[in-house]
């Protein structure tokens, strides 16, 4: 994997909004939660065009000691 530098202007409010968003999620540098952002970026739009696998779970918790005959769904 090679890496390429380059800059950003970013308006002052909302690079400070940044600053705080990176600390709450602790990441080590504004590089890394922008390498995060740009491939969160890619994803969302792969999900919307449907070109990406999904995966997902039903999850049923139930008491065995208990009948039931109204399920809801």
């Amino acid at each position: 994997m090679s890496i390429t530098r380059f800059g950003v202007s970013v308006d002052t409010d909302l690079l400070k909004k940044f600053d705080r968003k990176i600390k709450e999620r602790g990441y080590g540098s504004r590089s890394e939660a922008f390498r995060d952002l740009i491939r969160e970026s890619f994803l969302k739009e792969e999900i919307q065009k449907g070109t990406s696998e999904m995966v997902g779970t039903v999850t049923i918790v139930y008491s065995h000691h208990e009948m039931e005959t109204d399920w809801i769904l």
